[in-house]
């Protein structure tokens, strides 16, 4: 039992450690006048941002991360999707590294994930 308990937490540690952060942009956060200062100001957006660059540069460069854009079904979720990729291409971040899909869980919010191109 005892030389067993590296291994489980090791894997432990794995599976938390590649765990999917997902952060959600509200339909009424983006009902705000947007400008590029307002984007960076988002919490989610922020915070997705943030993990995506830490997992592309430095030491622990993880190449295949992307950002994953899941937006609610409908012309409607497609639009809101698209001009967020569009502010996310204009701040910097490659159009390759954006992906788009219509998983959301919710009707009113945006998912944003960083996730390897496993996903």
């Amino acid at each position: 039992m005892i030389r067993g308990l590296p291994l489980l937490i090791m894997l432990i540690c794995m599976a938390v450690s590649s765990a999917e952060s997902v952060e959600f942009i509200t339909a009424d956060e983006w009902a705000r006048p947007r400008s590029g200062e307002s984007l960076v100001r988002m919490p989610a957006l922020k915070r997705t941002v943030r993990d995506y660059l830490g997992r592309k540069g430095g030491q622990n460069d993880q190449r295949g991360q992307h950002i994953l854009i899941r937006h609610p079904r409908g012309e409607e979720g497609v639009l809101w999707a698209e001009e967020l990729r569009g502010w996310l291409v204009a701040l910097g971040i490659p159009s390759a590294d954006i992906a788009v899909s219509a998983q959301s869980t919710r009707i009113d919010a945006i998912e944003l994930a960083v996730v390897g191109t496993d996903n």
